[in-house]
């Protein structure tokens, strides 16, 4: 299929963006994140720092391609698709080019949805504190709003997961395993289980 080609690609450079831009980023903060949790101290600083990275980037990835798949499939109003950013940039005069303000509104909405499925899915959790910026989100918008989603399946997005999230990496890394949950990987993660 086309599009996960397409949209692997546009991942893959998401994430290389991402972990060049936060490598060493918020330092401090996961430092004491480590410190005040006491999770996975047999790790040692770099090493859980370089694992929260790679976990925030794979979850601000599952948003988006979950995003994208929720919109397409006419569930959500488009926001971040090609036709839901040309109303943004309508709608809005002075910040149109910030596409990260619409990505937050897009996700905020979706954490306040009346379905409790999907707020748990989309909630904030601690990898929220590396955020989608105006160049993350210009990647994501270039590379991605104009594929359409509405094609895919389930067992497309696991697909997905599993080039962007080898299991070459899963074996290495357990993310699953480390720190905290990431709602929206971790759904992803637990598709793989059903199908």
């Amino acid at each position: 299929m086309d599009e996960i080609k397409e949209i692997y690609h546009g991942l893959k450079e998401f994430i290389q963006v991402f972990i060049i831009k936060y490598e060493y980023e918020n330092r401090g903060i996961l430092k004491k994140m480590r410190i005040d949790s006491r999770l996975n101290m047999d790790i040692d600083d770099e090493k859980w720092c370089e694992l929260f990275l790679y976990k925030s980037c794979f979850n601000h990835c599952a948003k988006f391609v979950l995003l994208r798949y929720i919109e397409d499939h006419d569930l959500r109003y488009m926001k971040i698709s090609t036709k839901g950013i040309e109303k943004w940039k309508n709608f809005v005069k002075n910040i149109s080019g910030k596409l990260n303000l619409l990505y937050d509104i897009a996700i905020k909405d979706l954490q306040s949805d009346e379905n409790n499925q999907i707020r748990s899915i989309f909630k904030e959790s601690d990898y929220d504190v590396f955020e989608i910026d105006e160049e993350l989100a210009k990647v994501m918008s270039d590379h991605l709003s104009a594929i359409d989603f509405s094609s895919l399946k389930k067992k497309d997005i696991v697909l997905l997961f599993r080039r962007i999230y080898s299991l070459e990496q899963r074996e290495e890394m357990k993310l699953a395993e480390f720190y905290k949950d990431a709602p929206t990987l971790s759904y992803i993660l637990k598709m793989e289980e059903i199908l």
